[in-house]
């Protein structure tokens, strides 16, 4: 029975990173040689909010699912990533008391600092407790960044973040094209810096180049939501309904509350007069955002659609999409 006790005690601990048996041998959360990555433990609930308040975006986990405990905290999460409006990209590591164990450690390791680097937004690298596999792909990220550095170029990472923060907020600001002229100053065109130039073709109606910018994240990120609904939207200004209705559909089945893809499949049940699921799609979207005066239009223009006489068109002018993006 005391052997049975113990098992119970040891599962329990593990299951619990930040508990007071294990918190003592937990590292601190740090920051790394890339501004945009911070390296840390296993994150639980209050590190979540702190992280969100920090900027983060992307989770990067090394938990292995093969080992029991790790799966269970792994799925544990991706619950709380999704309640806080983050990602988590999984790249297992084996490894106790810092030996490791299973194929991919080292490919892992590489993927992993890539990934985070290539992340929209601020990315957290994590194992379980920030030790061992944590400061491995710490090392493949210093020297990432140093590469960058030093590639034969004058340009800086903290010169390709600053421009890259400048090119965001110009295009927040709609000036497209400018931004467009301080993005083609960066020298490592990440997936988050090729994201803000396809959306910046596409706003210009560039859809061709939009189009290969967003190929271009893909090659980099495959599956990345954001150039999927970006292709997706592309189709939907070509009116090519079938292949925004199957893209949208791919972002929705990874995020079923992503706004950007609930407005853009509303406006292609909107073209194909399915009346019903068009307001239905953009009304959630709504309640997601209500803020959004272009899916209030829609929705007016929905309902007045509906009541109008059958064979009445529906909007199928490019422009339409172009205004319906993040």
């Amino acid at each position: 029975m005391s052997c049975a006790l113990l098992g119970s005690l040891g599962v329990w601990v593990l299951l619990h990173p930040a508990s007071i048996f294990v918190q003592p041998w937990r590292a601190e959360r740090t920051a790394t040689a890339s501004e945009d990555v911070l390296l840390g433990p296993y994150p639980v609930e209050a590190d979540f909010i702190a992280l969100k308040q920090r900027g983060v975006t992307t989770i990067i986990s090394l938990l292995e699912p093969n080992v029991p405990y790790e799966r269970v905290l792994l799925e544990q999460e991706r619950e709380l990533a999704a309640r806080h409006g983050m990602t988590v990209r999984n790249f297992p590591m084996g490894s106790i008391l810092g030996q490791k164990f299973g194929n991919d450690y080292a490919k892992n390791s590489r993927a992993a600092a890539e990934a985070a680097l290539g992340a929209d937004g601020i990315a957290y690298i994590h194992c379980y407790l920030g030790l061992h596999r944590a400061r491995n792909v710490q090392a493949h990220l210093a020297a990432n960044v140093h590469s960058a550095s030093f590639a034969g170029t004058n340009a800086t990472p903290d010169a390709d973040h600053a421009a890259e923060r400048r090119a965001k907020a110009a295009f927040d600001a709609g000036d497209y094209a400018g931004s467009l002229a301080i993005l083609a100053t960066i020298t490592r065109k990440t997936p988050r810096v090729l994201r803000v130039e396809a959306w910046n073709y596409y706003r210009l109606l560039r859809i061709t180049e939009a189009r290969a910018a967003f190929d271009k994240v893909l090659q980099q990120q495959p599956g990345d939501a954001d150039a999927v609904a970006g292709l997706a939207y592309c189709d939907l200004f070509e009116n090519r309904l079938d292949a925004a209705d199957r893209g949208f559909g791919q972002v929705l089945a990874q995020k079923p509350d992503e706004v950007s893809a609930l407005e853009g499949l509303g406006h292609v049940r909107y073209r194909q007069s399915r009346w019903p699921e068009a307001e239905t799609l953009f009304a959630r979207a709504a309640a997601m955002n209500p803020a959004n005066p272009e899916t209030r239009q829609m929705l007016e223009r929905i309902r007045a659609a509906s009541t109008a006489p059958q064979g009445a068109p529906a909007r199928t002018a490019g422009a339409a999409a172009a205004s319906a993006i993040p």
